[in-house]
């Protein structure tokens, strides 16, 4: 957790112990914005001190600052050993490893709205918005063979639209069809969600040699980036997810009471309405994809199933603890409720 007074890590199993729960980050400061797979080491972004800093926190313990203006977001690679930030408000690109010198401020021909890896881990993907100018996905080999090899585009797509969103599958097979009838090719599918539906990027790689190719492929002979159209407006998109067969996609949007599911088998679209009309704030998904879990406005945790067309089964209140001077929320009803901001779902 990290705030613009100070910054640390909690351990809930020593909740309720001996053992001091909250460990501190000395005088490191700001907003957490990626960790590594294994939870060991955090990035956090300080944007209201000058100069502003990115801070990483190695599991040996240190703070490393880093220089860099205006940190929005970042992305470990799988094995934890290189980190890609997107600075100055998201049109620069660093690298940053223990094993080497910050790499960066490289240029971005847009303004970097997500980062993430292709599954191997061997291309970093950086997906740029424009404002409709030129929109594109940008992959960024992981493995070079110099230790300083600067940062460079492995390879670039186009994107029809600005990207909020980004996500990468695991699957090597989709079944269904684009919005246009085409079937989706097998490889590395990289599902991009913009304000009016999906981009479908395939992705092969090859070669073992540092480092691999990366070649885009499509099942559209007309179009480079297949295309799923939702056909629900303009969407204010908080997350989105797949299922584990990614045969659909759900999408939670802050503008709607309604979890949007496609589903590439059938094409259609259907919703899962929350109780109470109640609005999302945040949102994440089980492992298993069987449950949404939504922070939402009324104030409560909401457990969506996604079995059996989907309902909002389980919500959850926060209710004042019995100790009026450690509520959980406040005991003087001037002050209002509480705001559940974030919710997190690990197994």
């Amino acid at each position: 957790m990290g705030s613009a007074f100070g910054a640390g890590a909690i351990n809930p199993s020593s909740f309720g112990t001996t053992n001091n729960p909250f460990t501190s980050f000395g005088t490191v400061t700001g907003t957490i914005l990626a960790t590594s797979a294994n939870g060991s080491i955090p990035l956090f972004a300080d944007t209201l001190h000058s100069p502003n800093q990115a801070y990483v926190i190695p599991a040996t313990g240190g703070a490393v600052a880093l220089n860099i203006a205006a940190p929005t977001t970042a992305a470990f690679s799988p094995d934890g050993l290189k980190t890609y930030i997107l600075g100055s408000g998201g049109a620069s690109l660093y690298l940053y490893s223990p094993l080497q010198a910050l790499q960066g401020p490289i240029s971005l021909s847009g303004t970097g709205s997500a980062v993430a890896f292709s599954t191997n881990g061997a291309f970093a993907l950086v997906a740029e918005r424009t404002g409709g100018a030129g929109p594109n996905l940008t992959a960024f080999a992981n493995c070079a063979n110099s230790a300083m090899a600067p940062i460079a585009p492995a390879a670039t797509i186009a994107l029809p639209a600005d990207p909020i969103l980004m996500k990468v599958l695991p699957n090597a097979h989709m079944d269904g069809r684009d919005s246009f009838g085409n079937l989706i090719p097998d490889g590395v599918h990289i599902l991009v969600l913009d304000a009016t539906g999906f981009d479908i990027i395939t992705a092969h790689i090859a070669g073992s040699a540092c480092p691999q190719a990366l070649t885009f492929v499509s099942g559209d002979p007309n179009r480079p980036v297949q295309r799923i159209e939702l056909g629900q407006g303009t969407l204010q998109p908080l997350n989105f997810f797949a299922s584990g067969d990614a045969s659909q996609l759900y999408v939670v949007s802050s503008n709607s009471s309604t979890i949007l599911v496609y589903n590439f088998i059938s094409g259609g679209v259907v919703g899962i309405e929350l109780l109470g009309n109640t609005l999302p704030l945040n949102a994440d998904i089980a492992p298993d994809t069987e449950t949404i879990v939504i922070a939402g406005s009324d104030g409560m945790v909401h457990e969506v199933s996604t079995l059996l067309g989907g309902g909002d089964l389980v919500q959850i209140s926060f209710p004042d603890l019995p100790n009026y001077l450690n509520p959980f929320c406040t005991f003087t009803p001037s002050a209002g409720p509480c705001t559940l901001t974030t919710v997190l779902v690990k197994p």
